[in-house]
């Protein structure tokens, strides 16, 4: 049986092409067109989200969180979700062209969320269908939320995304070829097969890759069983460019890189070692950039030990706002400029074969503190920072000029009961701007911290915690 399903052009508007055609067999076929270059392909979940605020019946005398063990009153909605659906749709409206590589079943739920998915502008052919008569499930999230809308519980059926028909490397490799993306995101819903099939697909291409953690369960998928980052993954041969945990999942992502002995390969010391880096001063000064809380509760020397791997962190610290980390290559202008002094944390002052030229570390303050009464929900916060965050990428702009913007897009999806609030749209014009903007090309090869395109790029973004503020 075939399906036509008709996709939105990169500008947003109906293809007038002649609509894809998709084969229900075990796994589908799709026959791509043309005109799917993007600015950006996102690797990730889609799923039918379900959100459960609690909703006493009397605030007065009443504990805030529902009760265990029975039914609770609630306010519940329902639509379309996913992190890889919400970073796409964030940077959709932010003014990249997107497309979502992902997998629903031909169920009533799957079918649905397509639908949703077109209506946002978002290329939706590469999302694959499988068949509900071979035993898939559409994703689904189930979220429970206290009186102050923070998560009590969430419960996530994301079977599918663990399909073995989806880690067939010719799959990747014909999606990547297809999109030609500028920046590839992926998020760890993934099994971590898939996940490193995605990651080695878009190395061999030679495109930047984004990596959002997810959860701390999930977010260990880099280092664990067929591993994405193995010990000879070190910089310049890194295949993940830039990482958006908060402050939890950077530390599963240490432990799990920790336990896989990723902190004592040759290549691992050599590049530390170019940071010149020792002792008590080396924490003052990351005190001085970051704050002493941070450094006690070891976030800057954690982000330090993954930087050779992951060449640029963005940690989404919640209230306290984003910390960024980016290793710089040599001769790169922030080392000698005085409007960065402030956030060199590190030079090599060795003339030796290492291309390291230092460490930038900075701490960007919340875009704005929001009254709890203003909190909707937290639902697709830190997926909303991230897509605005790669957009701005694309575009030119610098991570230090795009986190700014990306944690204002990310204060309205918190005021929202979207998990991607429409109003993020508004984040096109702050995007934009010729007094913030650089050359693309120059842009892109100060981030790769490499001389061209083919070479692989450095990126860090770290993602806000949940809670009554955002990043």
């Amino acid at each position: 049986m075939d399906r036509k399903v008709p996709g939105p052009s990169p500008s947003g508007s109906q293809s007038d092409l002649p609509a894809q055609t998709i084969q229900f067999e075990s796994l589908t076929t799709t026959t791509l067109l043309a005109n799917d270059r993007v600015d950006i392909l996102v690797a990730g979940s889609l799923a039918a989200d379900t959100i459960c605020d609690y909703a006493p019946f009397s605030v007065t005398g009443q504990a805030i969180s529902p009760a265990l063990h029975t039914s609770n009153p609630a306010s519940i909605s329902q639509s379309a979700g996913g992190v890889g659906r919400n970073v796409a749709t964030s940077a959709r409206m932010a003014g990249a062209s997107v497309a979502l590589a992902s997998v629903v079943a031909d169920d009533l739920a799957g079918v649905s969320l397509l639908d949703q998915v077109n209506k946002t502008g978002v290329l939706t052919r590469h999302i694959r269908q499988l068949r509900v008569a071979d035993g898939a499930r559409t994703a689904q999230y189930i979220a429970v939320n206290d009186g102050k809308k923070d998560l009590v519980m969430a419960m996530a059926d994301m079977e599918i995304l663990g399909r073995s028909e989806l880690e067939a490397p010719g799959h990747w490799a014909e999606v990547f070829a297809q999109a030609d993306p500028k920046w590839v995101v992926v998020d760890a819903n993934w099994s971590a097969a898939i996940l490193s099939t995605i990651v080695s697909a878009a190395k061999t291409r030679k495109l930047p890759v984004a990596f959002e953690p997810v959860s701390v369960a999930k977010a260990a998928h880099l280092f664990g069983n067929s591993a994405v980052v193995t010990v000879s993954s070190v910089m310049p041969n890194h295949c993940i460019n830039l990482a958006t945990p908060n402050i939890f999942e950077l530390g599963a992502m240490y432990g799990a890189a920790k336990d896989a002995s990723l902190f004592e390969g040759q290549d691992w010391w050599s590049t530390i070692d170019s940071f010149g880096m020792s002792g008590m001063q080396s924490n003052d000064r990351m005190a001085a950039i970051t704050s002493r809380q941070l450094v006690n509760q070891g976030v800057p020397q954690q982000c330090i030990q993954l930087l050779p791997y992951i060449p640029n962190l963005v940690v989404k610290l919640g209230s306290k706002g984003s910390l960024l980390t980016t290793m710089l290559k040599k001769g790169d202008a922030r080392l000698t400029s005085p409007e960065s002094a402030p956030y060199i944390l590190a030079r090599n002052l060795n003339n030796d074969a290492v291309t390291v030229g230092g460490v930038y570390m900075r701490l960007f303050p919340a875009a704005e503190t929001v009254e709890q009464d203003k909190v909707v929900s937290v639902n697709g916060v830190g997926d909303t920072m991230l897509g605005v965050l790669v957009a701005g990428l694309v575009k030119g702009l610098s991570l230090s000029a795009t986190i700014p913007i990306a944690q204002q897009a990310a204060v309205l999806t918190l005021k929202s009961a979207e998990a991607v609030a429409p109003e993020v749209k508004s984040v096109q014009a702050l995007l934009c701007p010729t007094t913030m903007r650089r050359p693309a090309n120059q842009q892109l090869e100060d981030m790769r911290g490499l001389p061209s395109r083919s070479e692989q790029l450095w990126v860090h973004i770290v993602r806000p915690a949940p809670g009554p503020t955002a990043a």
